[in-house]
């Protein structure tokens, strides 16, 4: 018995499952088979196979009815006095066609899976860019590497696992200059290459194999507001040089850029972990705020600076008398802080050498020096 498009079909009948009685077309239908249809055997194959549209080969006792309806007298199987037509079914034909069967009936299933996954699929493509907890990609605010693991986590939480939706789905999140590597990549290679050679190429063209965000990782310091903020930012930067260094790493990173006087109300020895950290930085929020501003950290802020004297003073200034020995007249600055006193010294001596039988080395430069000057 089978499942036809409006309504069930009888097949054929037989006495030994090895040799078929098939009905004609016109006689199929199980409607015209008022005996068989009044077996509970029947009744219960129908309600099987409704809504799959299979196919049930039953075995049902041979009773007088039966044997009245589908027999003569000289037991010819026959239906409505018209005998039908024998088929002997070999094992072999008889596997391949269940065999053709399964496999039919597995290709519908998997068809309608696919259709069901394909609108799933649609879906998600359309609420991504809501649904995704990921900023939008641009070259000179976010590390590439970490940003692209960022954004394949979140693949994998929405369960988009196919290359192809992956590709597609990244074009939500990128800007600027990453629009247009993805543009140029998407006629290049196209969608059907895979995920691996798009993640190779966006690593090849946007990460940055200079030293500079290490530098900015690194010498990132506390100067100024919440330490809780400073706290935060610096371990992203540690984060985007090394996304699998170590917490004690990152711990050490962050209270190096403190002042020495946070630094000091921090115990190295409680503070194993980073929640403590914070912890402890969110107790001293309030303390180190309050100290800083009694007490600056620099603490030449406190000095008083006069002003340089303007030119109207310049007279009550001597020139540096080794600039002007030197031929640099009108540089005001200490002597002792000249840095051409060697040099003026030497050119001393040797006028003092050449000039000695005439007269004293002073009279003949006509300079003031003071000898304490020249040690």
């Amino acid at each position: 018995m089978k499942k036809a498009e409006k309504d069930f079909i009888v097949q054929g009948i037989s006495t030994d499952k090895k040799t078929w009685y098939t009905f004609p077309d016109e006689c199929k239908d199980l409607t015209l088979h008022t005996i068989l249809s009044s077996k509970k055997q029947i009744s219960n194959a129908t309600v099987a196979i409704r809504n799959i549209n299979g196919y049930r080969t039953i075995a049902i006792k041979l009773d007088d009815d039966i044997k009245r309806t589908y027999f003569d007298e000289v037991d010819n199987v026959c239906f409505q006095e018209f005998p039908l037509e024998e088929y002997v079914f070999t094992s072999n034909v008889k596997t391949i066609d269940l065999q053709k069967f399964e496999l039919e009936e597995r290709i519908k299933k998997l068809e309608q899976q696919l259709k069901i996954e394909n609108s799933n699929q649609e879906v998600k493509l359309h609420r991504i860019e809501k649904d995704f907890i990921l900023e939008k990609f641009e070259k000179k605010q976010h590390e590439p590497t970490e940003w692209l693991h960022r954004f394949e986590q979140e693949c994998n939480r929405f369960q988009i696992h196919a290359d192809n939706l992956k590709i597609q789905a990244l074009r939500f999140f990128i800007l600027g200059t990453a629009k247009d590597w993805y543009e140029t990549n998407q006629k290049k290679i196209g969608f059907t290459a895979s995920w691996n050679e798009w993640k190779d190429s966006f690593l090849n063209v946007f990460v940055d194999k200079g030293w500079s965000i290490v530098r900015k990782a690194f010498s990132y310091k506390y100067l100024g507001g919440s330490l809780i903020d400073y706290a935060l930012v610096k371990e992203k930067l540690c984060l985007e040089v090394e996304c699998k260094g170590s917490e004690a790493s990152r711990i050490n990173q962050i209270v190096f850029g403190l002042p020495n006087e946070a630094q000091e109300e921090l115990d190295r020895e409680e503070i194993t972990t980073l929640d403590k950290l914070y912890t402890a930085l969110r107790k001293l929020e309030d303390t180190f705020s309050r100290k800083r501003n009694e007490k600056p950290l620099n603490p030449n802020l406190n000095k008083k600076y006069t002003c340089a004297p303007n030119k109207k003073n310049d007279s009550q200034r001597k020139p540096c008398s080794f600039c002007s020995t030197l031929g640099f007249p009108n540089r005001y600055h200490l002597v002792t802080e000249c840095r051409n006193k060697q040099m003026a010294a030497e050119k001393l001596k040797t006028n003092i050498t050449e000039c000695s039988t005439n007269a004293s080395d002073l009279e003949i430069l006509n300079i003031d020096i003071d000898n304490k000057n020249l040690n």
